[in-house]
């Protein structure tokens, strides 16, 4: 586990380069019309979900997000709806 204390903003896509295959808490700046962040500091980041979630009170009343860089399936999985 990792954590960040500096105020470095980064893109969605500059997070998922830095950060592959990894659960990451962003302070997001900015949204897109869907809700997903574009911009945003790295608080945490793991390839561990639920240590980034013990990270949550790092966030210090900041609005944050929860992304995983990775592929969220692995191929020849399926998904039962």
């Amino acid at each position: 586990m990792t954590t960040h204390q500096t105020e470095n903003i980064l893109s969605l896509d500059e997070i998922y380069d830095r950060y592959p295959d990894e659960w990451v808490l962003i302070a997001y700046t900015e949204l897109d019309e869907d809700g997903t962040p574009l911009w945003g500091e790295v608080i945490a980041h793991s390839s561990d979900r639920d240590e980034v979630y013990d990270m949550l009170p790092l966030r210090k009343d900041k609005a944050v997000a929860i992304e995983y860089t990775g592929p969220l399936v692995d191929e020849g999985m399926g998904i039962l709806l």
